[in-house]
């Protein structure tokens, strides 16, 4: 017996000791160049079924500099064994570089990968024009809050490799706002073959901040298969530190309102160069150059005692790099006019310099006559409030009793002196607060229905009493009976909250507890008898206790 279960856990050992997890990888190159593609090939033998693989390329966390990507895998739903093929590219920087530990995530188990290193060396010889690579276009400076960069991502392809295509662009600026503009554009021919990436980017807020930028490019070339060492995709990552700053605050113009780049004046232009007093023309000013020209704020114009200058409006061309500014001019005046000057202040981040941008303007030959004299009144800063203005020479004096716009023929005085003003106010007031009560009041009724439901029964039960006296006085006994009856359903069904006609006696004494149950029957025998069992005998009825019911049943509603 000891013998055998010394056996057993023997077994038992060995059954422990074989099932640990063996992974294993593999580089190739074993020793890259900088900057020259790669293979990781990860093989796991497990114990379990593996089963399929979940997102295996998301937990892998590759070092600065190095883009990897998951490119393939083999995994049976049946077996115990995997392989799992990413592809790659070596840091620009030769040096060693360890790939932190990860998790592979299959449907049944988890399986921990250790930490893997690559060695980046320039003593290997490499080529990097025979193959497909891509460069990063971002100018090398110092950057300033609110101004547009522009960069781009160029995907060249080599002697032996095409790039044909790419996908998953993914950003992270921190400190910036990015914006693709272009996506898998065509090179210029001077670059070769290929295709590029163009986006703008804003900071937001000074400091050192880092743009991360990773995507993958599809390449094609002689003798590939899914997992040859070039591979079919090919990922790119591009990691950089920027450095922000605000413009400096030393020569800065009053009139400078946050125009960054290298811009120029094109010139003016007019929509006629002969135009009648009054008639209005539109001036327009082109804007060229690089920088943030859609962040400009459009330069004021003040009227002048030449022209009347109307609020401008603007325009950007993005494809031509322009932004045009356009007035509309109003001429006061004949002879040889010159235009507006338009000018504003910008600040060049290549030179760090400030500068004056100037539209130069032009001459217009305005046709017609001048209007006539306008009446201008000056007035004293310093003069005391009481003290009459004096008239300019040859200025007719203000008339006090100008005749109202609005009532022609009446002289125009204060709103505060006319008691028409006063009483319609009043007036208006008035009506305005009687509707509102008024409006109230409906909504109150319509939200609860039994005030107007109870007041029905009030005016019919005051009704049936003087009608059950007139019947008592006529020595109508049926005709008392049912207008007491007619009124004690109409009561009961108002406080119980029911319908008139299928109030019966025990309805009525739920209303009036206490009630006298042989009086109701007779009354409601002799009122409704006819109805379900004709020839009934008359019941006696006692009068002034049926009616004390009907009074006891008014006062509770």
């Amino acid at each position: 017996m000891r013998r055998l279960f010394s056996l057993c856990f023997a077994l038992l050992l060995g059954l422990t000791a074989g099932a640990e997890d063996r992974v294993s990888w593999e580089i190739t190159p074993r020793v890259t160049a900088p900057g020259q593609p790669f293979r990781l090939q990860i093989i796991i033998e497990s114990d379990v079924i593996l089963g399929g693989a979940q997102q295996a390329g998301k937990e892998i966390r590759p070092p600065r500099g190095m883009a990897l990507r998951l490119s393939g895998q083999i995994v049976r739903s049946d077996s115990n064994e995997a392989t799992i093929n990413y592809s790659g590219v070596a840091p620009d920087q030769e040096g060693e570089y360890i790939i932190p530990a990860f998790n592979l995530r299959f449907a049944r188990k988890v399986i921990a990968v250790e930490p893997i290193k690559l060695t980046v060396s320039n003593s290997v010889a490499y080529r990097r024009t025979a193959q497909a690579r891509a460069e990063l276009v971002i100018p090398d400076r110092t950057f300033y809050v609110g101004e547009l960069i522009r960069g781009s991502i160029l995907m060249r392809g080599g002697e032996e490799e095409a790039v044909v295509a790419s996908f998953g662009l993914e950003s992270m600026a921190e400190s910036f706002s990015l914006t693709v503009t272009g996506d898998r554009q065509p090179l210029p021919e001077e670059l070769g073959q290929g295709m590029q990436t163009t986006f703008e980017l804003t900071p937001i807020r000074e400091g050192v901040s880092e743009l991360a930028l990773n995507g993958t490019m599809l390449i094609q070339g002689v003798a590939l298969n899914p997992f040859s060492n070039s591979g079919r995709d090919r990922p790119f990552a591009f990691r950089r530190k920027l450095t922000v700053a605000h413009v400096p605050e030393r020569g800065r113009p009053a009139d400078w309102s946050g125009a960054i780049g290298t811009f120029a004046s094109e010139g003016v232009q007019v929509s006629k160069d002969k135009p009648e007093v009054g008639e209005p023309i539109r001036l327009r000013a082109i804007l060229t150059g690089t920088g943030n020209l859609d962040r400009l704020i459009t330069p004021e114009l003040p009227s002048s005692e030449q022209w009347d200058i109307l609020p401008a409006q603007e325009r950007r061309r993005s494809s031509e790099a322009q932004r045009f500014f356009a007035y509309t001019l109003v001429p006061r005046l004949p002879g040889k006019l010159l235009t507006p000057a338009i000018r504003f202040s910008t600040f060049d981040p290549l030179t760090k310099q400030y500068s004056r941008i100037e539209f130069k303007p032009i001459e217009v030959i305005v046709t017609g006559t001048a209007p006539a004299k306008v009446d201008l009144i000056t007035a004293d800063p310093a003069a005391p409030a009481d003290l009459k203005q004096k008239t300019v020479t040859g200025l007719a004096a203000p008339e006090p009793r100008r005749t109202s716009a609005l009532f022609l023929g009446a002289p125009s005085t204060a709103l505060a002196a006319s008691p028409a003003f006063w009483s319609g106010n009043v007036f208006l007031v008035t009506l305005l607060l009687v509707l509102t009560a008024g409006v109230f009041t409906l909504g109150y009724l319509a939200a609860h229905p039994e005030i107007r439901i109870r007041r029905r029964a009030r005016s019919i039960l005051r009704a049936s009493l003087v009608a059950g006296a007139t019947a008592r006085r006529q020595g109508d006994g049926r005709a008392f009976a049912l207008s007491v009856a007619r009124a004690l359903q109409v009561g009961s069904a108002a406080l119980l909250g029911a319908e008139e006609a299928a109030m019966t006696q025990s309805d009525v004494e739920r209303a009036l507890p206490g009630a006298d149950r042989p009086l109701l029957d007779s009354l409601f025998i002799r009122a409704y008898g006819e109805r379900f069992a004709a020839g009934a005998p008359d019941a006696t009825t006692d009068a002034d206790a049926a009616l004390a019911l009907v009074r006891r049943l008014l006062a509770l509603l």
